[in-house]
């Protein structure tokens, strides 16, 4: 009886603008089957697997899992058993553990919200029984081994048929590895069908039965594993002879100090690494992505704090700081050159000069003539295709605008260089050029440190690559030793262990991350609320009166329920500046049902009118943020000008007075506390319920955390950016209810007040700006806090400055206060 075939690939192929990632791919995993997915960089190991988890179309072919097509449908692949771990997990850091694992299964499988930390415990107990991972805590508080494993564990809470494992041991240290190991081989005795990608062929002919490679997007066959040796693995992954066009190497200067050394450098994705460049030597960095390379070349020149040793000609440089490494005589050219390696709206003299300033300016006023002059013989030295020098150098093509910044850095006379994927995106001709700059410019004694990609680049220029894995130099090829295929058999080869990160934690560090944990904004914000009533009732003993605290409260209801409404926005990373004319609109309509005698059909019309109002106003911020695309900013200033100006029209003043037992309705206190203060905090507490103990509340905020991650678990993006958004108008028009017991007529600039301190109070009591983090309960005391400040100053007899200073002063600290205690948690 033939073995049942979990996953099916035919045929499949996808076109990216100006390459093919993959072309009539096929292949298929049986039941019980470890199948390993080999190949370089680029060789479409990636896109296949998105193809495969329905995240990418295929242009052509077809993928079925288990029997059924699932082409482009995620949410299909999801429910017919497939699981993928990939090698970035899709985690949503400002959620926790458990509500991680949660979501990343499908509904049938989720536990009750009330039961979900004690379940995901239990998943990460079983991967393994001395975990020191708790499922309670955010993810943003784990190191990257930390998320891998949830990654993993995340993956099998869904008991699949077929799992993908993408990448798998980057993160894992050897005790991992080996639990890894131990549970595909349990899976695969269930019937499961592994996909099992790597670039670690030790790895996949240990776990494999069958693999499958991938070479420049092409199948080069799949074959049993115990038929092919290392080797003959290597070969079918290289499969062509090298035909590049380099220049003769010139051996470096011999003799006397390194031109660079670097002594135990340590920082964020690389460890311990150690390397010196001597002058005139071209060294490589090779390695997958991930491993280390560019990361310890961020550390080098300064872009990422960094610790170790780094001495250039003798002279030692600090760790972490680029403009220090830059004067010192180090330069560095990214390989993302239209993100950060050049200004694209700036002309070709501009991008050719802003490194050399200090040989063209006098006096720090820069000499035009002398600019132009020396980026025109740049053009002219460097063959650069261009209009001339004041062209945009983004309307360049790549390989010139490589010329330009390679022309540029060589004028800065640097002693080292550091070339991140010099011929990436260029053409064959401009390859050859910058080849020949490069080579040339080390045979005047010029040092190049150059990280690619590509083998075959490195093995033509080099003199030694250095090869790098999980953060380590595991290997170094020499002199002969450099080749196309003995670098991509390093690559493929390499073993190194991951370092355990962790251990006991220090008091220090556990105050650092309550800090940054989702209570110490309330606790804070709490605390400066008593403190400063304390004060104030010490410096004027009528503060502290029933009365005082009863006005005080009665102003903070409208403003804690506005508040409540950004603070839903500001979850998924929205913001609304349209709630303040939405208020003063609000006030406007009750003007017209809500004054005396009006009959009782008119009073509920009126509320149908109010609520009508608001869902429109929210249907019509989302249509302009999400189908039509606006950033929110403009979209709901947009929405402010057209509330402003219809409330301007049905009232140009201030009119209509509201009938006096409404107005004592919405003023009644329970004792000398305003019931409407008492509703806005009852709110603020339910809101709280359903987003930290409802399946919808923990999408919410996983969609504003990190909405690729979101999307992957199965969140409509769509849905939460509606729900946000007419929610944050229904709460701004029920603040404009609980403002008309203040105002006491229609005035359509009643609200307008209202928009930046609804902001403000959000951010203070916790809210991010960028989604994923806050709490209605925050945003409540954010209001309170705010209308204290505005009430102490007045029994201070401080003036209105004073007032504002106090204001800036406490959303600045509690913004800074937040943001660095949570970059210190994840950094330590």
């Amino acid at each position: 009886m033939p073995q049942d075939i979990r996953l099916r690939v035919v045929g499949v192929s996808k076109r990216f603008p100006g390459v093919w990632a993959l072309r009539h791919v096929s292949f298929d995993v049986l039941a019980g089957e470890v199948h390993g997915l080999v190949g370089e960089n680029g060789a479409g190991k990636s896109t296949l697997m998105g193809i495969a988890s329905g995240a990418l179309a295929p242009d052509e072919g077809v993928v079925s899992v288990n029997g059924v097509d699932v082409s482009a449908d995620p949410d299909l692949v999801r429910a017919r058993g497939l699981a993928i771990v990939r090698q970035e997990p899709a985690l949503m850091p400002d959620l926790s553990v458990a509500e991680n694992i949660f979501l990343g299964v499908g509904a049938e499988r989720r536990p009750r919200p009330s039961e979900m930390n004690l379940w995901a415990q239990r998943l990460l107990g079983e991967w393994d029984p001395d975990t020191n991972i708790d499922a309670a805590e955010r993810v943003d508080l784990m190191n990257a081994q930390q998320r891998f494993i949830i990654e993993i564990v995340k993956a099998l809470a869904g008991d699949p048929t077929v799992l993908v494992l993408d990448e798998p041991t980057e993160h894992l240290m050897s005790d991992d590895v080996g639990r890894l190991f131990d549970r595909i081989r349990a899976l695969t005795r269930r019937g499961v069908g592994v996909v099992y990608i790597s670039h670690r062929i030790r790895e996949v002919r240990s776990i494999a039965d069958r693999v499958t490679v991938l070479r420049e997007g092409q199948s080069q066959g799949t074959h049993d594993i115990a038929s092919l040796t290392e080797k003959d693995i290597v070969a079918l992954i290289v499969g062509k002879a090298v035909n590049h066009e380099f220049p003769e190497k010139q051996p470096p200067q011999s003799g006397g100090r390194d031109r660079l050394e670097v002594r135990g450098l340590s920082g964020e994705g690389f460890s311990e690494v150690s390397l010196s460049v001597r002058p005139g030597e071209i060294l490589g960095l090779a390695g997958m992505d991930g491993q280390g390379k560019r990361e310890f070349v961020a550390g080098l020149v300064g872009l990422t704090a960094g610790r170790g040793q780094i001495v250039l000609d003798g002279t030692a440089i600090r760790p972490g700081s680029s403009s220090h490494t830059a004067a010192a005589g180090l330069q560095y050219l990214s390989g993302s050159r239209h993100r950060d390696g050049m200004f694209a709206e700036l002309s070709v003299r501009e991008n050719f000069s802003y490194r050399t300033l200090r040989n063209i300016a006098r006096a720090g006023v820069i000499r035009r003539e002398a600019e132009t002059a020396a980026a025109e013989a740049a053009v002219r030295s460097f063959d650069v295709k261009t209009p001339g020098v004041e062209a945009p150098i983004g309307a360049l093509s790549g390989g010139n605008q490589q010329k330009v910044l390679i022309a540029g850095i060589l004028a800065a006379d640097p002693r080292v260089v550091i070339v991140d994927e010099p011929t990436q995106g260029v053409d064959i001709g401009a390859r050859v050029f910058i080849y020949q700059a490069i080579v040339e410019a080390a045979r005047r004694g010029i040092s190049f440190i150059v990280v690619s990609s590509d083998a075959g680049e490195l093995a033509g220029l080099c003199h030694r690559v250095a090869v790098f894995s999980r953060g380590h130099i595991v290997g170094e090829l020499a002199g002969a030793e450099v080749s196309e295929s003995a670098i991509i058999s390093a690559v493929l080869t390499s073993g190194s262990d991951r370092r355990r990160q962790g251990g006991t934690e220090s008091l220090g560090h556990r105050v650092l991350k309550w800090f940054a944990g989702n209570w110490a904004p309330l606790a804070t914000v709490a605390t400066i609320i008593l403190a400063l009533g304390l004060y104030a009732g010490i410096s004027n003993e009528f503060y502290l009166t029933s009365r005082s605290i009863g006005g005080m409260l009665a102003l903070v209801a409208a403003l804690a329920m506005v508040a409540c409404g950004q603070q839903a926005l500001m979850l998924i990373g929205g913001i609304d500046l349209s709630v303040g004319p939405l208020m003063g609109l609000t006030t406007v309509v009750m003007s017209f049902f809500f004054v005396k005698d009006m009959p009782l059909e008119m009073q509920l019309a009126g509320w149908v009118a109010l609520f009508g109002v608001a869902i429109a106003v929210g249907l019509l911020n989302w249509a302009l943020v999400d189908p039509l695309g606006m950033h929110p900013m403009m979209a709901t200033l947009a929405t402010f000008m057209v509330l402003q100006s219809v409330s301007l029209v049905l009232r140009p003043t201030p009119a209509g007075m509201i009938d006096f037992e409404f107005l004592d309705a919405v003023n009644t206190r329970w004792a000398f506390l305003p019931v409407a203060a008492l509703l806005a905090l009852a709110v603020a507490l339910a809101l709280d319920a359903a987003l930290f103990r409802s399946g919808l509340g923990i999408k919410l905020r996983g969609f504003g955390s990190r909405a690729d991650a979101a999307r992957v678990a199965g969140i409509n993006p769509r849905l939460m950016r509606l729900l946000a958004y007419v929610g944050c108008s229904v709460l701004a028009v029920a603040a404009g209810v609980m403002m008309i017991g203040q105002v006491g007529v229609g005035d359509a600039m009643s609200g307008n007040d209202y928009t930046l301190a609804s902001i403000a109070a959000a951010v203070v009591g916790g809210a991010s700006l960028f989604g994923g983090r806050g709490s209605f309960l925050g945003a409540f005391l954010g209001a309170l806090l705010i209308t204290q400040i505005n009430v102490v100053t007045t029994f201070l007899s401080l003036t209105d400055g004073w007032r504002s200073v106090l204001l800036g002063v406490m959303i600045v600290t509690a913004v800074a206060a937040y943001s660095r205690a949570r970059k210190m948690v994840v950094a330590a």
